[in-house]
């Protein structure tokens, strides 16, 4: 194995590809919707979630008042309303559902709406801020959560129909996931770690 040094701007991509979703954010006058990376599980119970949030983005005043928002998880289809949703501002996209092709499916928990055409859908409700000077890591829990029973079945993703969850790269790079490989090693007598 031949290694080489990796610039430390860009070592975040050594740790990602994490599943690319499309955070929802809504008021019931306005919503916005934008891609995330930077997302990942906090703890098992209660369920927590984080985001990364640029302070200065369109969403983030909304995020910061409602309290609440969607996390949107898309498949390898949708990789250009991702990048459409990452790449424009709702300061200059008033509705990035239509200019992207996406609709919306009302949430039963919070106020903004959910992205229909994705995979799962969770509804979070903010539990901590911590402030990160440009960015916000927002905790929260997951008070709903639904996914379609063709892709997640007994508490896992299912890859046997086709699906394809969508990982970012960097910049319009993207990766898919597309089956589960499966250890074989035993270490049911082990001692646990």
């Amino acid at each position: 194995m031949n290694k080489q040094p990796v610039d430390l701007a860009q070592a975040y991509r050594l740790i990602n590809p994490g599943p690319v979703t499309l955070i929802s954010v809504g008021d019931g006058a306005e919503d916005n919707l934008f891609a995330a990376q930077w997302c990942m599980p906090v703890r098992v119970s209660p369920p927590l979630l984080g985001i990364l949030v640029g302070k200065d983005h369109y969403s983030w005043p909304i995020l910061e008042r409602t309290g609440t928002f969607g996390l949107n998880i898309p498949d390898e289809g949708m990789v250009d309303a991702v990048l459409g949703c990452g790449r424009t501002s709702g300061r200059n996209e008033a509705d990035k559902f239509s200019r992207f092709g996406l609709t919306r499916l009302p949430a039963q928990s919070i106020r903004a709406p959910l992205v229909a055409q994705c995979v799962a859908n969770l509804e979070c409700r903010v539990a901590m801020v911590h402030d990160m000077g440009a960015q916000a890591l927002v905790v929260a829990q997951v008070i709903r959560a639904i996914a379609d029973v063709d892709h997640f079945r007994d508490g896992a993703w299912q890859f046997d129909r086709g699906l394809t969850l969508l990982h970012h790269l960097g910049a319009s790079r993207f990766g898919v996931l597309r089956e589960v490989i499966v250890g074989k090693l035993d270490l049911s007598r082990e001692p646990g770690a």
